[in-house]
This record gives C-alpha cells, sequence and structure tokens, in this order.
C-alpha cells in the first residue's frame, strides 16, 4: 500500500514508513529497533520528530502521514487541503493505521 506526501505527492510505501525509514535516519541500529516497538505516540515524539526533521521527513500523528519527505524541493509548502483531509482521517480512525493507510492509499492521500 502507497501513501503521498503531502508536499510533492511522493508514493511511500506503509511497510516501508512502519518498519525501514528508521533505519535511513542515523539512529544506531540499537536504536532503530527500539523504535519499532514503541507505541504509535512513542515513535513521535519530540526526540524522534527532531532526528526524522533533519533526514526531511515530517509526519502528521502518525509515520504513514507524509508531510513532507526526502523528495521535496527546498522551500516546497504541503498542500493545505491535504494536510487538512489527512489529519481529518487520522483522528476519525483512532489507533486504526491499517485502515487509515486504506484510506489514504484508496484517496491516493
Amino acid at each position: 500500500m502507497d501513501v503521498h506526501c503531502s508536499t510533492c505527492g511522493e508514493p511511500w510505501d506503509v511497510y516501508h514508513l512502519w518498519q525501514d525509514a528508521i533505519f535511513e535516519i542515523g539512529l544506531t541500529h540499537a536504536e532503530a529497533e527500539r523504535w519499532r516497538s514503541l507505541s504509535r505516540r512513542q515513535k513521535l515524539s519530540e526526540r524522534y520528530r527532531q532526528v526524522f526533521r533533519e533526514a526531511g521527513w515530517e509526519f502528521g500523528q502518525g509515520v504513514i502521514n507524509v508531510a513532507r519527505c526526502p523528495c521535496c524541493p527546498k522551500g516546497a509548502q504541503p498542500d493545505p487541503g491535504r494536510v487538512e483531509t489527512k489529519a481529518a482521517l487520522e483522528d476519525l480512525m483512532g489507533d486504526d493505521e491499517d485502515g487509515l493507510a486504506a484510506a489514504f492509499e484508496d484517496y491516493r492521500l
């Protein structure tokens, strides 16, 4: 399943975001492994958001809500309509990340 960046529209595989992207942002292997076992909210604590941000990533409430990605042109801004829609779907779906991923894919978000 793919979700899309709200800024540049780049598609990202959900599995990659959940399992692999953490190993590409400069953490040690042990830190990245620990991250994978954290709750959804802990995965995007301010510490991890900062590390992801330094690698070019910005997210909504969860890592499948990609607001910016490493493919985004410098200075590009997220599409406000996409950001609002994705945030509303995150609120609606709660902790159902599989359902959220499916909704994002269905609507190319």
